[in-house]
């Protein structure tokens, strides 16, 4: 197969990383803005024939790089290219998978169609928000999970003796339990509360036994850091010893790194599938590459 990798701008050393990984060059795209901030691609490569693989994360501004990736795709389409594959490590706008009240959009939905519309063969994604958003597709989607190389990360850091994996909310509940039994580990609940109008989350009380123990919890998305934080004071005053985030996507919107790193969470491990910039990592985060995760499914093509 004859395999062509671009990039956009949304987490170049990503791009680099997963090349290096699957010793490709990066083909050769110019990606601009005209004076009004509209986006211009052009593809500089002959793709007549080739499957080409775009890495690009949704992340912030998310509106700014999903038409940049679907500029992208449209133009490899033009070229004539066999197959383009989008890799999308995180798929921004999955959060609003469904509607929470009446009015609201659908924005996971309509996301999965303009990806669709562009030109787009397939998507390899990490860690999708829910269940919810893969019937949005109508091309095949190959999700990747990261509990391995975050359960690495987190063995290098901590003896998993006296550890239990704390779920966060039900949503997560079988995130949560994928992990435990990846690490071994019981499992507790945290019982949660969310107000629809305001969206703040209370945690209320705990399902199993979390008093001398080292937590553990494991969650696709660390947001503003609000709830893991009101979280972490929970599991404290109900006896917990050291607190452990890990999360796969870090959004770390607003002053999210200035509160984790004031919080009583002892270490937030997280990966690379959205690029962290240096005013925002704090001594307690830790960064982890999905590269290797993207290569391999890559591979598999």
């Amino acid at each position: 197969m004859s395999l062509m990798l671009l990039s956009g701008t949304s987490n170049p050393d990503l791009s680099k990383q997963v090349a290096r990984a699957l010793k490709l060059p990066l083909g050769d795209i110019e990606i601009t803005r005209f004076i009004d901030n509209e986006c211009r691609v052009y593809i500089k490569e002959n793709v007549e024939g080739k499957t080409v693989i775009v890495i690009q994360s949704l992340s912030a501004v998310a509106d700014q790089y999903l038409v940049e990736l679907c500029l992208i795709g449209h133009a490899l389409k033009s070229l004539k290219a066999k197959k383009a594959i989008a890799v999308i490590p995180w798929l921004g706008y999955s959060k609003q998978d469904k509607e929470f009240r009446k009015g609201e959009a659908v924005s996971a939905q309509l996301v999965a169609k303009f990806i669709e519309a562009a030109g787009f063969d397939g998507v390899i994604s990490v860690e999708l928000h829910s269940e919810n958003v893969l019937p949005y597709f109508h091309i095949p989607v190959i999700e990747l999970r990261t509990e391995s190389v975050l359960l690495t990360s987190l063995r290098s850091r901590l003896s998993l003796e006296h550890a239990v994996v704390v779920s966060p909310d039900k949503g997560g509940k079988s995130r949560s339990e994928r992990f435990a039994r990846s690490a071994k580990l019981p499992i507790a609940y945290l019982v949660k509360k969310r107000d629809l109008s305001t969206g703040v989350v209370t945690v209320v009380d705990i399902e199993g036994a979390a008093d001398e123990k080292d937590v553990i919890i494991f969650d696709d998305i660390i947001n503003t850091g609000a709830t893991a934080i009101r979280t972490s004071q929970f599991l404290r005053v109900h006896g917990a010893k050291k607190i452990y985030f890990l999360a796969t996507h870090a959004v770390l919107a607003g002053n999210a790194s200035e509160q984790l790193a004031k919080s009583h969470i002892d270490q937030v491990i997280v990966t690379d599938t959205i690029a962290i910039a240096k005013k925002r990592q704090f001594p307690k985060l830790s960064i982890v590459s999905v590269a290797p995760l993207l290569s391999d499914a890559i591979k598999t093509l």
